[in-house]
């Protein structure tokens, strides 16, 4: 019988062991990798799912995942459209907000979709872009000047 118990409680210890190491194990996983989302932030992808009478690229991105990057009204974005066409963009709130012939993003006030535009210009003519064709946005880090 003394045998039996000493079994017993050589098997919970085994079992106690193993559940110990493999939550240790778990956690060092999980910590390695949510790592890499880190950088899927820096870039944002969206798909133009319409063109407008004017002309502009309207996108299926909202102002979430902006805000999330810390990219608000006066940054310099690059937009890659699949055409593998590069611009760079002014984040403004206005069309007067950059010269007339400039590119520039902003959200429309009636869907608060993120359009990309050229002001008093038609992009998706200049640049042939089309319905559901994908782009992806970058914020350009400003160079600093020393």
């Amino acid at each position: 019988m003394k045998f039996y118990y000493q079994l017993c409680s050589n098997y919970w210890q085994l079992a106690f062991t193993v559940l110990f190491m493999t939550t240790i194990l778990l956690i060092g996983c999980s910590q390695k990798t949510s790592t890499p989302e880190a950088s899927q932030t820096t870039s944002l992808s969206g798909m133009i799912v319409e063109i407008d009478d004017h002309g502009n690229a309207v996108t299926d991105l909202y102002i979430a995942p902006f805000t999330e990057r810390g990219w608000k009204l006066g940054d310099t974005l690059e937009a890659t459209f699949a055409t593998g066409q590069k611009i760079q963009i002014k984040f403004v709130e206005n069309y007067g907000d950059v010269p007339e012939g400039e590119y520039l993003g902003r959200f429309s006030t009636s869907t608060n979709q993120f359009k990309i535009a050229i002001n008093m210009g038609n992009i998706a003519e200049s640049l042939k872009l089309k319905n559901q064709s994908k782009v992806v946005l970058q914020k350009v880090e400003a160079s600093s000047t020393n």
